[in-house]
């Protein structure tokens, strides 16, 4: 039932993926990274099809390559959702490549994986986690403070309630792992929510200069 689940919500990941990739370019990276989260919920979803083994373990060293590097572009691509001005989009690189640093540097390595099940499905885990999740929290902080500033300021709050939406369903995550992909998904679902919102949202008429 959960690997279904997981196949599933791959396949609406791709979907989001393919809706922000329609948005122009401003929804390219958007597209990436739904491409990443669909691959992260795929592999999950394939576990128990592949069953213990090196192909298993290779593709599940790919889902923390994602999330090393996936995980600090929300970032920007909260921004280019916004259609900030450059220098915004250059302080959110800049963090996501600080980010994306800060993750390498605690989760990948020394990442040593060790094959797990839970309710019917099989994955492949750190066998010892123990650091802080640092850069994948700073990283949603930001998004959620990108979120509620455009919220504020600008009257769109889909950034906010996605990231929103993946803290709280990455802290259950450590009790049903599979909540924290939804968790993704709603945060995916809320940046091209921004990307069609602020695309289709009429622009202000130019002034006449005396």
């Amino acid at each position: 039932m959960i690997s279904a689940a997981s196949a599933l919500l791959a396949v609406v990941q791709l979907l989001l993926a393919a809706a922000a990739r329609r948005t122009g370019p401003a929804g390219r990276l958007t597209a990436l990274l739904g491409g990443a989260l669909a691959y992260d919920s795929a592999v999950v979803a394939a576990g128990v099809l592949l069953g213990e083994g090196r192909v298993l373990e290779t593709l599940s060293a790919g889902r923390f390559v994602v999330h090393v590097l996936g995980t600090p572009l929300v970032v920007p691509c909260a921004v280019l959702a916004l259609r900030a001005g450059r220098p915004a989009l250059r302080a959110a690189w800049a963090a996501a490549a600080a980010l994306t640093a800060l993750g390498a540097a605690t989760t990948v390595q020394g990442l040593h994986l060790v094959p797990r099940t839970w309710a019917g499905t099989l994955r492949y885990v750190d066998a010892d986690p123990g650091a802080f999740p640092a850069a994948a929290v700073l990283a949603i902080l930001v998004l959620l403070a990108i979120g509620v500033t455009a919220w504020i300021r600008q009257g769109t709050p889909w950034i906010a309630l996605g990231a929103f939406a993946v803290f709280a369903a990455s802290a259950a995550a450590f009790t049903a792992p599979p909540l924290g992909n939804l968790g993704e998904a709603l945060m995916l679902a809320g940046l091209v929510a921004t990307l069609r919102g602020v695309r289709t949202r009429p622009q202000p008429a130019p002034t006449a200069r005396p």
